[in-house]
């Protein structure tokens, strides 16, 4: 063996080396990890409510039954009555709402 085929066999085992260790190098690089993190966002959400039509919400109320022919002082205290009945229909509905009702 002459010194010429001597050196390129030492280059060729040089170069086959140095593929190999960037071959390994390449594979034990770290993959990218994913880090989930979890987040509660509190946000308030509109939710439709079924409410059944409480008693005290009449279809008529006192002025309604009113005879066309009624005395002045028949008609203030059907409307005083009126604003009573009224007043508990907006309280039961109220109380329906926000879940007191039950």
């Amino acid at each position: 063996m002459t010194q010429t085929t001597a050196d390129r066999r030492l280059v060729a085992i040089a170069a086959v080396l140095l593929m190999l260790v960037f071959l390994l190098t390449g594979c034990a690089a770290p993959e990218k990890q994913v880090v989930i993190q979890t987040q509660i966002i509190e946000k308030p959400v509109p939710v439709r409510v079924k409410i059944e039509r409480p008693k005290e919400c009449l279809d008529r109320y006192a002025v309604d039954n009113l005879p066309a022919n009624a005395s002045p002082d028949e008609r203030n205290n059907a409307i005083l009555a009126e604003v009573e009945q009224r007043a508990a229909c907006e309280s039961k509905l109220r109380a329906a709402l926000t879940g007191e009702g039950e």
